[in-house]
């Protein structure tokens, strides 16, 4: 009773923001965790159903598409921004503003990507650039041209999740990411039943399952409890977009540097060193990234409420939630080093005899999660503040970096995969430095010049 006491403390007690912030990181933990369970199951079935030449395919070509979702120029990070300080503010009609701007622009500029990515597609060579056999390139090209189509959809549709960040309601947004996994997990368990091994099918489930849910989702909420958000033409405001393209760019580039950082790992792994070390890469980060959803999870619900705290000029708070946060960030350290020494018996278990993991790109891993982990840790103040200036320097300063100390650690000193994983290590070392002394002057309120941007 004792513990049931201490929990319920823990949630119950606290100023009204943090006691909404504890209640939605829980609900998201909970759903959260079921969708890494969904994700654990899947990766072994895909593998057995596409091998591990056709998974490492399809993985490579998920981290080529996943740069196309993030070009957005930021809009959707500014329109969380943007939306939340007018709902703070009990504005409406600036709130709906802002919606319909972010969505029509973002329409507008979602076609012409999507046209000029077709185009390259069906016509660069790009299959050769990654080493596909001559007799997958077609599957591949078609492929390709789906999953374009699929998350240019996706793309705009899935801003509807920025409305929930924006109004502290995270755990609706993990539901619904949650239901679009068991939907994927679902029609994985039936492809076998219709045709082996096709690749082309399996990157279409997924394609589409991911971008009819957001769809389906943006279209009920508008239509029923948002409708007052409802995106409308007539809203559209030349002037919101410039305020949404002015805070947006700078975490459009930030984006665009993480991206080169973690999201090109696969395509590197599959350019210089093999496509089979591609699920290596990829079983080793969905296990250890586990902890790293913990940070994910409270990013997203403490950035709008640092948000609301920064504009009050509740500074004690923000300290007390960082001061919170990098005590859950130790844990995770020591349950990173628990997992890495536990990692042959979980992949031997999970993975059975289909892929085998080396202990040394475990912890490469490991370390590379910790970091990311540091650095996102911070982030959640700076993002809440709009401080981002000097955050998305050392971003790309890092992004710089990062591909030509990859390929010095795999063509110089011969590390294989370990190599492309040191290459981001060794990038993050700046933010790891620059962020908490940023964010340390800012609740200090000692914040000048480049620090205060």
């Amino acid at each position: 009773m004792g513990v049931i006491n201490r929990f319920k403390d823990f949630f119950l007690k606290g100023d009204a923001r943090s006691i909404r912030a504890k209640k939605n990181v829980l609900q998201t933990v909970l759903i959260k965790g079921l969708g890494v369970i969904i994700g654990f199951l899947y990766f072994p079935l895909s593998l057995d159903y596409l091998g591990t030449v056709k998974f490492g395919i399809y993985l490579t070509l998920l981290s080529i598409v996943d740069w196309f979702l993030n070009f957005d120029v930021g809009i959707g990070l500014g329109l969380r921004n943007k939306f939340g300080e007018s709902v703070a503010r009990g504005d409406d009609e600036d709130a709906i503003r802002y919606v319909s701007t972010a969505y029509f622009a973002l329409g507008a500029m979602i076609t012409l990507v999507t046209l000029f990515l077709l185009i390259l597609n069906f016509t660069l060579p790009w299959t050769d650039w990654i080493n596909i056999s001559a007799d997958l390139k077609e599957e591949v090209v078609l492929l390709g041209a789906v999953i374009i189509l699929a998350f240019g959809i996706r793309f705009v549709a899935r801003n509807v999740y920025e409305i929930f960040f924006a109004m502290q309601q995270m755990a609706y947004v993990e539901f619904f990411t949650f239901l679009t996994k068991l939907s994927f997990l679902a029609l994985i368990l039936v492809l076998p039943f219709i045709v082996s091994d096709s690749l082309f099918l399996f990157g279409t489930a997924k394609a589409l399952t991911f971008a009819i849910v957001p769809l389906a989702v943006g279209l009920f909420y508008f239509n029923r409890k948002y409708q007052k958000y409802k995106p409308r033409l007539k809203y559209v405001r030349k002037d919101y977009f410039k305020s949404l393209f002015s805070l947006g760019t700078k975490f459009f580039l930030i984006k665009i540097a993480m991206l080169i950082i973690h999201q090109t790992n696969n395509i590197l792994i599959a350019s210089f060193v093999s496509l089979e070390g591609v699920p290596q890469y990829e079983a080793a980060y969905k296990y250890l990234s586990i902890f790293m959803l913990l940070f994910v999870i409270l990013n997203n619900q403490l950035w709008p409420s640092n948000i609301e705290a920064y504009a009050k000029g509740e500074f004690e708070w923000m300290k007390k939630s960082i001061r919170g946060v990098v005590k859950i960030w130790l844990a995770t350290v020591a349950l990173a080093l628990v997992m890495v020494l536990v990692s042959p018996i979980i992949y031997r278990l999970w993975l059975q005899d289909g892929l085998t993991v080396p202990m040394e790109v475990s912890i490469a891993v490991a370390i590379s999660i910790c970091l990311t982990t540091w650095v996102n840790m911070f982030n959640i103040v700076l993002n809440g503040t709009g401080k981002i200036k000097l955050q998305m320097y050392a971003w790309l300063f890092a992004a710089l970096i990062n591909i030509p100390a990859s390929i010095f650690f795999v063509r110089v000193l011969d590390l294989g995969v370990v190599g492309i994983v040191l290459g981001t290590v060794a990038s993050l070392v700046p933010l790891v430095v620059i962020s908490p002394i940023q964010v340390n002057k800012i609740l200090a309120k000692t914040d000048k010049g480049i620090w205060a941007k």
